[in-house]
């Protein structure tokens, strides 16, 4: 490649039907090119010999074999050009023998040289010969590029005369042309690293190379683009078939030209990484390829830890939000004032619907479920207002029912115990066993109710504590609402001592609450004895009262009793135990 600047682009069409055999000898790839087994039997067998022989002589010794593999493997490609088309493949194989003879051998030759150099021995001769060496590979590499480079870009202009049935196959012989390529690049690479090892004058080839390399990266550039830019616009035909209900065998040609399209985008994309790696290795900037490379696939790979990489997939995905911004943002206010108007409409037409509703009886109920219902008024308004603005703006209502679906499932699945209370609440609201402001016992809890929430109620004991009590807790336990009924039945137990006057105590007693005008008449208080204890008598007083009443007449009531039973000389009896001893009796044994 050294011997001619010119060699990788723009070759004549003429030179190109003797290029046909290097490509036959070099398909495979040299990467992928199967051990010799005759290289490997001849290297055991002189290994006895070469251990007496110097470094001098192993270098030449050496130096003839790779010699003889490339003269050979030159004289393969004028074979190959003349055989007939059932013979080319073997001959194709024994290319790629003695090209990985060639490949075997070069390394060992390059260590000698330099192991020669540094104990300081002459090396003119050997290293004269290496540079012939080199520059016949160069000159294999050289042909296969500029075969490879043509065949690829044959193979792009049949794509617009091939049925869509063959499209896949094509893209098929693009992809191996193109990795062929992408490894012949590699190869020369490293012929020309090997060549600055040793000293040798390599600055036209890297020169070429180089210049190659960065034109081949900007063409791969291109041709992404113009990829991406098919796909996207066969996804959005393929798209646009499907909402207007076509069947599957109308758009079953696009949906192979799009996944050919998307091969097409990956076979150029890893061949635009593999010359950023060359590229890179020559210390050429390439972080504009890496970006390009991930913004057009979507994969994220370890290029995206590069800072330039990731500054640059921000700065383009900021200037696309922007024009799009720019592009869309009139119509984008008008249709926002449109949707935030329709909501407000919505907002304040349920308010006055459930205003009227409620001035006019249309809807009666508690006060618990109005005033929960009152809160959720704002909620559902706005998520009606939503739904019907998109709706009115275009949007497809079954698209966004079924994406309500999935987020109901999913919040369903993460929010199972909030759910159940909101379900226990629904309960509450149907069977309404207790309402705003009335005085229950449930949950373990006492106290006036206050509100009721989606997920918990409200409640204010009487010590004024504030409890969130669980809706779910309160349906799964009794339920107790001192409130429900106008009037209470207040329960007392009055004790006196089996000395005292029965009848006269239950008549004072009976006094006592028929004077109280907290009490009613109606139903009559019951006064009875209700229990006869060791040391006492317990009478019941039940007065009935109305059901404000209750806590006071409770607290009074009890005080009356022991003033009035004093004032009427009759005693309380409090629990008593009488210990007696036998003191005078003298014990068994005991002098008087």
């Amino acid at each position: 490649m050294a011997h001619n600047r010119r060699s990788y682009y723009g070759p004549s069409k003429a030179k190109l039907w003797g290029l046909t055999a290097t490509l036959l000898i070099l398909l495979g790839g040299w990467t992928l090119l199967p051990a010799q087994d005759s290289a490997d039997t001849t290297s055991a067998d002189s290994s006895a010999s070469e251990r007496e022989l110097t470094d001098r002589e192993k270098a030449h010794t050496l130096l003839v074999e790779v010699d003889a593999a490339l003269d050979s493997t030159l004289a393969l490609e004028s074979q190959i050009r003349s055989a007939e088309m059932e013979d080319r493949e073997e001959l194709r194989v024994q290319g790629r023998r003695q090209f990985q003879v060639i490949n075997d051998l070069q390394p060992d030759l390059l260590d000698l040289i330099a192991k020669l150099r540094e104990a300081g021995e002459p090396v003119d001769s050997i290293s004269r010969a290496t540079r012939s060496i080199l520059k016949k590979e160069m000159g294999l590499y050289d042909r296969a590029i500029r075969w490879f480079s043509d065949a690829i870009d044959d193979l792009r202009h049949q794509r617009a005369s091939t049925p869509p049935g063959q499209i896949g196959a094509l893209e098929s012989r693009v992809q191996e042309a193109r990795e062929r390529l992408d490894a012949l690049l590699a190869g020369a690479t490293r012929t020309l690293t090997q060549a600055d090892s040793l000293g040798l004058s390599s600055s036209d080839g890297w020169e070429d190379l180089d210049r190659y390399l960065q034109e081949r990266a900007e063409t791969l550039v291109g041709r992404l683009q113009i990829a991406v830019q098919s796909r996207n616009r066969l996804n959005k035909q393929i798209r646009d078939l499907e909402r207007a209900k076509t069947s599957d065998q109308e758009i079953s040609a696009l949906r192979a030209q799009y996944q050919s399209a998307q091969r097409r985008i990956k076979g150029i994309a890893k061949s635009l990484e593999e010359t950023s790696r060359l590229l890179r290795s020559r210390g050429y900037e390439t972080a504009e390829y890496r970006q390009f490379v991930i913004q057009a696939t979507g994969e994220v790979t370890e290029d995206i830890l590069d800072p330039r990489v990731l500054w640059g997939i921000l700065v383009d995905l900021a200037k696309e939000v922007w024009s799009w911004f720019r592009d869309n943002a009139p119509a984008l206010l008008v249709k926002l004032l449109i949707l935030i108007g329709i909501v407000i409409f919505f907002r304040v037409g349920f308010r006055i619907a459930w205003w009227l509703m409620r001035m006019l009886g249309i809807i009666k109920r508690s006060k618990l479920m109005a005033d929960m219902f009152g809160r959720l008024i704002r909620p559902m308004a706005t998520l009606a207002g939503i739904f019907t603005g998109l709706w009115f703006l275009g949007a497809d209502p079954t698209t966004l029912l079924t994406g309500v679906g999935v987020a109901g499932i999913i919040v369903g699945l993460a929010l199972q115990d909030s759910l159940s209370n909101l379900a226990a609440g629904m309960f509450i609201l149907a069977t309404r066993p207790y309402d705003v402001d009335d005085i229950i016992m449930a949950g373990g809890v006492t106290g006036t109710v206050k509100a009721m929430g989606l997920a918990n109620t409200t409640v204010l004991t009487f010590d004024n504590r504030r409890m969130l009590i669980p809706n779910r807790k309160i349906w799964g336990d009794n339920i107790e609402n001192r409130s429900a009924e106008p009037i209470r039945r207040l329960d007392m137990v009055v004790r006196i001592g089996y000395h005292d006057d029965l009848e006269r105590a239950m008549a004072i007693l009976g006094e006592l609450v028929k004077e109280d005008e907290r009490v009613l008449e109606s139903p009559e208080p019951h006064i009875f004895v209700w229990k006869l204890a060791d040391s006492w008598i317990d009478i019941a007083v039940r007065p009935w009262i109305k059901n404000t009443d209750w806590w006071p007449l409770l607290t009074d009531l009890p005080r009356q009793v022991r003033l009035r039973f004093a004032e009427k000389g009759i005693d309380i009896p409090v629990p008593r135990r009488e210990i007696t001893t036998d003191t005078d009796t003298p014990r068994e044994g005991s002098r008087s």
